[in-house]
């Protein structure tokens, strides 16, 4: 890895100001400290699809400038600083005035400007630095602190003709002001395609895997997505694997979990949907609307999503071999008491 240039700009909405860092950093804790950032920012799965919107825009052009290493490539990036800062007073102000107790997280814009096996390639990212005492002088110094994490991220990669072939956003709460205000950026994918595709690729997925062999668990675990879209706003779809696949304690004791968690964890890439998106619940479609049949001329009928499914409806067979299928339901039990004692 080769470091070309690095720029750090303290942004301080309280006084609306911004200060540029000098950053004492050996080379050796400087390549580590961007390897760790590359890391963490390419192995996350949690992060949208974007690209710049057409024309001129600040920050896209600045890049050039970057990767040309500019005379003016210091006021170059403290302006893109300025830039962010003049979105996070607005944005600051704007949740204030709807009495919102939001407060835009305190950070610094890195610029990293770096190669890997010829492939240039850009960071600008919001961290958290520290200010602490020098141990050989107690002087106050600021630094980088890299045992925390990285706020939000964009990492550009240019091909030969340094056009732009790949970026990627990092920013777990999707902030707007981020990456439409000051990126300007524009979703490839919209929350409406997000919420409809994954919620048709999960379905096939469970559909064609389990459906025929272990439809308790199709059913349950059909339910259970439903409602983490009904009962989500933001939604990050791996968190949600997690939630109802990783912690799930399957009804057949031959439930194959690690494939389907496999299966459903490569759906975002095979249908393109971000992982992370805003749910739009129109666009949720798919419904329970199944029947089971219990004997002849007799159904359970499920006809959307139920909380709780999995604690309401068990299978149970006893010492006999007897199969049933046990229903919590206390307005049933009365219903189905008198309907006895009237037709007894």
């Amino acid at each position: 890895m080769i470091i070309n240039d690095f720029f750090l700009h303290h942004i301080d909405v309280i006084n609306n100001t911004v200060t540029p860092i000098n950053l004492q950093l050996n080379p050796q804790n400087l390549n580590d400290y961007v390897e760790e950032l590359l890391n963490e920012i390419i192995a996350n799965p949690n992060r949208r699809t974007y690209t710049f919107k057409e024309g001129n825009t600040e920050v896209k052009t600045s890049l050039d400038k970057i990767l040309e290493n500019d005379s003016d490539i210091e006021n170059i990036t403290k302006l893109n600083a300025e830039r962010l800062l003049e979105k996070e007073v607005n944005t600051q102000e704007w949740m204030r005035s709807r009495n919102m107790s939001v407060e835009i997280q305190k950070g610094s814009l890195l610029h990293l400007h770096f190669e890997i096996n010829g492939t240039k390639q850009i960071i600008i990212c919001k961290v958290e630095h520290d200010e602490i005492l020098n141990e050989l002088n107690f002087e106050k110094v600021r630094g980088l602190n890299t045992k925390k994490k990285v706020f939000k991220a964009i990492l550009i990669i240019f091909d030969g003709q340094q056009k732009i072939s790949e970026n990627y956003v990092f920013d777990k709460h999707n902030s707007k002001y981020w990456w439409d205000d000051f990126l300007e950026l524009k979703q490839q994918y919209t929350d409406d395609d997000n919420t409809e595709k994954s919620l048709n690729a999960i379905d096939v997925a469970l559909s064609t895997s389990l459906k025929n062999k272990y439809y308790p668990d199709y059913l349950i675990l059909k339910n259970s997505f439903i409602g983490h879209y009904r009962n989500n706003d933001d939604l990050n779809y791996f968190n949600v694997i997690d939630d109802v696949v990783q912690n799930y304690e399957p009804v057949n004791s031959n439930f194959p979990k690690n494939q389907i968690i496999e299966k459903l964890n490569g759906l975002p890439a095979k249908n393109g949907f971000d992982p992370q998106f805003t749910v739009v619940k129109k666009r949720i479609k798919k419904r329970i609307k199944t029947q089971i049949k219990l004997a002849n001329n007799l159904f359970l009928s499920i006809n959307d999503f139920v909380d709780n499914l999995k604690n309401i409806i068990e299978p149970i067979k006893d010492d006999q071999g007897n199969k049933y299928i046990k229903i919590l339901s206390s307005e049933g039990y009365e219903k189905i008491q008198d309907w006895i004692v009237q037709n007894g």
